[in-house]
C-alpha cells in the first residue's frame, strides 16, 4: 500500500491597502506569519487599482481610512472594473463597526469586516472562512 500525501495548497495572493504605511506592513506580517506569501500593497486608490489592471490578486484587505471615497464606494469600483471571473475577494478593516456600517459593507459586496486592532488569529480565520466557502 503506497500512502498518498496531500499537496500543499496554493495560499491566495494578497492586495493590503492602506494609506497608513505602519499598518500596510502590520497586515503583511500577520498574513506572512499565516503562510501567505504573494502580498501586494498599495497606498492609495491610484495604486491599488493600477495593481489590480497589471495582476490578478484574489483577496484585497482594504483599511476604512482610504481618502476620498467611502470604503462601500471603492469596492463597488473595483467590482465594476473587474471582469467576473477576476473579481477579488475583500476583507475591510474598520476601527469601529457600527450596524449601519456592517449593512453598507454587506449590500458593496465585502466578504468580511474586522475591527482594529487586528488580532491575527482573528483576520486568519476570516481568510480560511471566505476560502472554504
Amino acid at each position: 500500500m503506497s500512502q498518498s500525501k496531500a499537496l500543499p495548497r496554493k495560499r491566495p495572493s494578497v492586495l493590503v491597502v492602506s494609506p497608513n504605511r505602519y499598518f500596510r506592513g502590520l497586515l503583511v506580517e500577520i498574513l506572512s506569519a499565516h503562510g501567505y506569501s504573494g502580498i501586494w500593497t498599495a497606498e492609495s486608490l491610484r495604486s491599488m487599482f493600477e495593481c489590480l489592471g497589471q495582476m490578478s490578486v484574489d483577496f484585497v484587505i482594504m483599511d476604512e481610512n482610504i481618502p476620498i471615497l467611502s470604503s462601500a464606494e471603492i469596492y463597488r469600483m473595483v467590482r465594476l472594473s473587474q471582469s467576473a471571473t477576476k473579481v477579488p475577494r475583500a476583507v475591510l478593516v474598520v476601527s469601529r463597526a457600527t450596524r449601519s456600517l456592517v449593512d453598507e459593507v454587506r449590500r458593496a459586496g465585502f466578504d468580511a469586516l474586522i475591527t482594529k486592532p487586528v488580532v491575527p488569529a482573528r483576520l486568519a480565520k476570516a481568510m480560511e472562512q471566505i476560502i472554504q466557502a
